[in-house]
């Protein structure tokens, strides 16, 4: 595994549609790291990889205006819109010394990360350290149900994260709720029979005084200030 000393990141802010958001793979340079920022241009529904694009109607998704999107990530379906999360997207190549080689853990340095920072502005975020029940709202729905490194404030998630590893790199993606918009993708759902009470969410807007770039910046430096 790489020293530490050896890694180095990277910064871009990228603004392009959802979906060629999540189809771009940049190469890293040895011992590279990469933050980038993702904004979104367009509201798209995101579905993961092994999501059951069956489970939604998705002309009447179209039809309301979001386009649909695939994802080779895992997890459940996200809500995207521009100016309504923090997304960011890491990419580290394997041999990385913040990478493990458990998928479910790796995420808890950045969970962690995101935890100190919104400590920073007063909000007592609960860090996911154990594995979770998985619901069957939850395998459709990514905010539904809790996995390693999210975050919860006051029993509502607030932190999505998500990864893929392919070709001697990994891609963590980190969508941290700025307005609650993630409730209202029950209505685009078509087994309304589903338990919808694990759907607690929460924007954090309503919590924070600085502007969603203020905190977007903060997130970014203590992440890429970490080694």
């Amino acid at each position: 595994m790489r020293s530490i000393e050896e890694s180095h990141w990277r910064q871009e802010a990228v603004s392009l549609s959802t979906a060629m958001l999540h189809e771009s793979w940049p190469v890293l340079a040895d011992g590279e790291r990469l933050c980038r920022i993702a904004e979104p241009t367009d509201r798209a529904l995101v579905l993961g990889s092994s999501t059951a694009a069956e489970g939604f109607d998705l002309e009447f998704a179209r039809h309301q205006g979001l386009t649909i999107v695939r994802r080779r990530s895992g997890g459940g379906a996200v809500l995207v819109e521009p100016g309504a999360q923090i997304w960011l997207m890491l990419y580290l190549r394997l041999d990385d010394s913040l990478i493990t080689r458990d998928i479910g853990t790796s995420f808890l340095w950045l969970g962690a990360t995101v935890q100190a920072v919104l400590e920073d502005h007063g909000i007592r975020g609960q860090l996911v350290t154990s594995r979770q029940h998985r619901s069957e709202l939850g395998a459709l729905v990514c905010f539904a149900d809790l996995g390693f490194g999210e975050i919860t404030v006051d029993g509502a998630k607030v932190l999505g994260l998500a990864q893929r590893r392919s070709r001697g790199q990994a891609c963590f993606q980190l969508s941290l709720l700025w307005h609650e918009h993630q409730s209202r993708i029950a209505q685009l759902l078509t087994l309304r029979e589903l338990d919808f009470s694990p759907l607690h969410v929460a924007g954090i807007a309503p919590l924070v005084e600085d502007s969603r770039q203020t905190l977007q910046g903060q997130l970014v430096r203590a992440i890429t200030t970490l080694q």
